[in-house]
């Protein structure tokens, strides 16, 4: 277990359960100041070649304790994962892609906000890509680094589960997955689907309630749906939601980093402090786009090291999903 966590527990008891607080009071490790740059909204996070003219927009807003005066410069970073051996190893490592500024900002809100947008050519140019060097299931990654004017510099690296979860308060990845797809229809792998625990966690299935899930989809190649948990054996009988979120990406299912799994250990932090879930890597053909009645999901419980408290080891899950 990460020793900063301890740091977070302090401030997470002083902030309230609303999404719209500030995340002033949140801390990183071993720093008097810290900052996020929290995910407002995302209207694509994937690379569709049925629809190449659709480019890659984020939203995000800029918090530290002196509401947003802190703030230096954003730069982005891009690297590129080949995942398909069939056209050679064009795997690209991280490299500065572009540095945004103070005056990159909308100053005029209340907290300073900036839009993210790369259009499918630049992530090709960037690395001198044509469209045959890609192929589905390919990832460019964006990875994002904030840095204060007091010489303070936060990524993905150096903050905490709470900080960087889908769904939490904060929502502030600092890195982003942009998957290679041939897009699917909104209308497809949507509506109310059963659950079966393929491979259980390190503690039984990873998703157990409710038995009758609501997939769903708002922006293009991704679905989302809730879960909670409600058999834990928890001080105060806490009672803990959670959102999910996946790509389809041809033939492959693919879980978003950092998914809150609804499964603390901890008391007294606001249910904040989950088990974090991350993709795995071993897909094996998890997606029929010809028969979206069934599926498998896969993941990685404590993806990361973000363990929530529980001393959970890396472990695999899978979860088989049945349209009703």
């Amino acid at each position: 277990m990460k020793t900063h966590y301890l740091i977070l527990i302090c401030s997470l008891c002083m902030i309230s359960c609303s999404k719209e607080e500030n995340a002033v009071d949140i801390v990183f490790n071993n720093v008097r100041t810290g900052a996020v740059l929290r995910t407002l909204e995302i209207e694509n996070l994937t690379f569709d070649t049925s629809a190449p003219d659709r480019p890659i927009s984020i939203r995000l807003e800029h918090q530290d304790e002196q509401r947003g005066d802190l703030l230096d410069t954003v730069e982005l970073f891009l690297s590129f994962e080949d995942r398909t051996s069939e056209n050679g190893d064009r795997t690209e490592a991280s490299r500065l892609f572009k540095t945004l500024s103070r005056n990159d900002f909308d100053l005029t809100a209340e907290l300073p906000i900036t839009n993210i947008v790369i259009t499918t050519q630049e992530l090709l140019d960037f690395f001198g890509f044509s469209t045959s060097d890609i192929q589905c299931t390919d990832r460019f990654v964006l990875d994002v680094k904030l840095c204060l004017t007091n010489g303070l510099c936060f990524t993905n690296l150096n903050s905490i589960g709470p900080i960087i979860s889908l769904g939490g308060r904060l929502n502030s990845p600092f890195t982003y997955d942009i998957y290679v797809v041939d897009g699917v229809d909104d209308q497809l792998f949507i509506g109310s689907y059963s659950h079966t625990s393929i491979q259980d966690g390190f503690q039984g299935p990873t998703i157990i309630t409710p038995e009758v899930i609501e997939i769903t989809t708002n922006r293009p190649n991704t679905r989302r749906f809730e879960i909670f948990r409600d058999d834990q054996d928890i001080q105060g009988g806490l009672f803990l939601r959670a959102e999910v979120e996946f790509v389809i990406a041809c033939d492959q299912a693919i879980l978003t980093r950092y998914v809150r799994s609804a499964i603390i250990c901890g008391f007294g932090v606001e249910g904040d402090i989950h088990v974090l879930l991350g993709p795995e890597e071993n897909l094996n053909e998890t997606v029929s786009i010809s028969d979206e009645t069934v599926f498998s999901l896969k993941f990685l419980e404590a993806f990361e090291g973000n363990d929530g408290f529980c001393d959970w080891p890396l472990t695999s899950s899978e979860v088989r999903f049945s349209k009703q």
